[in-house]
């Protein structure tokens, strides 16, 4: 056995090398590409809600047969001079109105078979028609068709003998 042979280990053969530094310039792109997309995505939301309330309503008109359908009912048979509009957007939701005529002597039947949850004010029939001199007038509450309206009024004014103007319009509180 030789004494005269030494043996040596370098300490920086035993340390793992370093991780590479993340550069600090990729870094910083990804920080401020992130941010920006934020910010953006941001205005956006907010001129897009701009918009909506500074435009309000959007009046457009519809079918009245299609509005009926909305609230779960029908439009009655020979109506005429059909003139049905929907508002939508604002910030109180989707309404709609309108008015048609029709016969007078089936405005009251009509009314009474309308479906949904009636508005029973002092004075009225069991059927909820307020019967008044110049014609009839109706309260539901929440009706059963896809148009989600808090309230649709009815309002019947007779127009003759034999014709009746109905208008109506719906209320999303």
């Amino acid at each position: 056995m030789a004494l005269g042979h030494t043996f040596s280990v370098s300490i920086a053969a035993m340390t793992p090398a370093p991780a590479p530094r993340p550069k600090r310039r990729k870094a910083r792109w990804l920080i401020a590409l992130a941010a920006t997309a934020a910010l953006g995505g941001l205005a956006y939301a907010f001129t897009g809600a701009g918009d909506a309330v500074g435009k309000g309503f959007q009046e457009r008109p519809i079918a009245c047969s299609e509005a009926m359908y909305a609230m779960g009912w029908v439009l009655p048979d020979h109506a005429s001079d059909q003139r049905c509009t929907e508002f939508v957007g604002g910030l109180a939701g989707h309404t709609q109105s309108g008015t048609f005529r029709m016969r007078r002597a089936d405005a009251h039947p009509w009314l009474a078979s309308l479906p949904g949850e009636r508005n029973r004010p002092d004075g009225v029939g069991s059927d909820s028609v307020a019967e008044r001199k110049e014609g009839l007038a109706l309260g539901i509450l929440r009706p059963p068709g896809g148009l989600e309206a808090d309230e649709v009024r009815v309002d019947v004014r007779w127009e003759g003998e034999d014709t009746a103007v109905v208008t109506f319009e719906t209320f999303d509180y």
